[in-house]
């Protein structure tokens, strides 16, 4: 207050952007007198920041309650019927945890199957944690994802917050009531728990972009590891997240090369760490140094006649049977025997007649492949699992008859009768809705930050490449939270342009403009 009048900030001091009072996020304090007005300042801004905290606190815990009631509704629906959580995969988790009780390892030496080292420790490991306080409740296990699950809705909350402040309570809620969501951590499946921790190492990340502090490496580094060794469909999102924020620092000149060397350096070396337990467990027995013996199996039963349906026209049961039978034929003239083999040398042998199908192919079917593969990950409706839950009699989607995918989609889509089929045309009709509010609010996510929306467009985009040809609902899990991220975007840019038009304008009226944290 001067001469009866308030005076006011000037506007670089009001925003906290002054390069001359803040480096590199931090106050430093400067040789210079600070006045009475200056500290009120300071406080105010200091309690607005606390309130605004406390604020967004509140709604997060509002998310996650949301969360928790919409899961432990189809909990309360899955009680009578224990048997509904379990899904072809499940017995291999089960089993690893089974044997890890037995035996105090995995599999003894030398008794491993190919079927068991598709899969990483990690769930397996989280299986036999919670047995240890549930005992043989395998219910308790769904009860332990739910709250995992509940807590990844408060994650994209806060994630939705970094890129568009004001979503994140749409995100949150939308998070909360996501079909795929809840289905999933339904299932003694490794699915919830991957998301849970990826979705933490990639709230770090987008952390570390805005502010990077030497936690938040920390953080991505060790979440990756770890949602590596639950699921390794993560298994080269370090490489990415690595060139993302060395390529971003060079571009906006935060520090030295060397110092963002140093701090991508963090992530590998924790990423390391927490594998190569695993890995050297793996090496001591089978001479690899690996994770799984999946490659194989994945693309010779899976990708290839994926890619011929495309090609020749054959059907994908049809193609499986035949690269099936050849397998055999080409294993028994070399003289081996799978269930007795080294299951790396399985997975090599599968891997060199998979590249050798797929050089003959053309490059246009392997393309169409992934497109199509692509478009059944982000348009698959995932109230098709809910059936499984709720002992819902349906068609199978794997068991139709078609020469293509589109051919089959429609079988099945024809062969649904009654209520649940047009609850299936419903969800596909909102999943093309929500794709459509999605590409709107990602058009301006990149007017507002472009760095964010490119790291959300890199994330989604690389688990559509790694799942390949293979889609279907429980394949967008893993991405996910960034389409909920840009859902949410959307719909905030939409429904305030709506509220403009609909809404007097004042023609003195300001807009406040309040800057973005984080």
């Amino acid at each position: 207050m001067v001469d009866g009048k308030t005076e006011v900030m000037p506007a670089d001091v009001q925003s906290g952007k002054d390069p001359s009072y803040f480096r590199g996020g931090r106050f430093q304090r400067r040789s210079f007198n600070v006045t009475g007005r200056h500290r009120e300042f300071l406080r105010a801004r200091k309690e607005r920041d606390r309130r605004f905290e406390l604020s967004r606190f509140k709604s997060a815990g509002s998310v996650f309650l949301v969360a928790l009631f919409a899961r432990l509704l189809l909990f309360c629906a899955v009680l009578p019927h224990p048997e509904v959580i379990h899904q072809p995969d499940s017995r291999i988790y089960t089993s690893l945890s089974d044997t890890l009780h037995e035996h105090g390892a995995f599999f003894p030496r030398g008794e491993a199957t190919p079927s068991y080292l598709v899969r990483t420790p990690g769930y397996p490991l989280f299986l036999y944690l919670t047995s240890l306080i549930f005992g043989d409740f395998q219910l308790g296990v769904i009860f332990v994802q739910i709250l995992l699950d509940s807590l990844t809705c408060v994650i994209i909350f806060y994630l939705s917050e970094m890129v568009r402040r004001g979503t994140g309570y749409i995100s949150g809620y939308l998070a909360s009531l996501n079909l795929g969501m809840i289905t999933y951590s339904h299932f003694i499946l490794s699915d919830t728990l991957f998301l849970f921790v990826f979705s933490l190492a990639s709230l770090a990340f987008f952390r570390v972009c805005a502010d990077p502090q030497w936690k938040w490496f920390w953080t991505v580094g060790l979440g990756l590891g770890a949602s590596t060794i639950v699921r390794p469909v993560g298994m080269y999102l370090p490489l990415l997240f690595i060139v993302f924020y060395f390529l971003s620092c060079l571009r906006v000149g935060k520090g030295n090369v060397r110092s963002a060397l140093a701090r991508s350096m963090v992530i590998a070396v924790l990423y390391i760490f927490i594998l190569s337990p695993w890995m050297f467990y793996v090496h001591s027995m089978y001479g690899r140094f690996a994770l799984t013996a999946q490659a194989g199996e994945h693309l010779l039963q899976y990708v290839v006649p994926s890619v011929m349906q495309h090609s020749r026209g054959i059907p994908l049961r049809e193609g499986m049977n035949i690269v099936e039978e050849d397998f055999r034929q080409r294993a028994s003239l070399a003289g081996m025997t799978p269930q007795g083999m080294n299951p790396f040398d399985v997975s090599e042998f599968q891997t060199g007649m998979a590249v050798e199908y797929l050089r003959s192919e053309p490059k246009s079917a392997i393309l169409k492949a992934w497109m199509v593969g692509a478009a059944k990950n982000l348009f698959s409706p995932a109230i098709i699992d809910l059936t499984y839950l709720l002992r819902i009699e349906r068609p199978h989607f794997f068991n139709m008859e078609g020469r293509t995918s589109l051919d089959r989609a429609w079988n099945f889509i024809g062969s649904m009768r009654g209520w649940f089929g047009w609850m299936v045309i419903g969800a596909m009709a909102i999943l093309t809705l929500s794709r459509t509010v999605q590409l709107w609010g990602f058009i301006q996510a990149v007017r507002t930050k472009r760095r964010d929306a490119l790291l959300l467009l890199l994330i989604i985009g690389y688990f559509l490449l790694v799942s390949g040809p293979v889609g279907y609902a429980k394949y967008r899990l893993p991405f996910e939270p960034f389409l909920i991220v840009l859902l949410a975007i959307g719909c905030q840019d939409l429904y305030e342009r709506i509220h403009r038009k609909s809404s007097p304008i004042d023609p003195l009226s300001r807009r406040l403009q309040i800057p973005e944290h984080g």
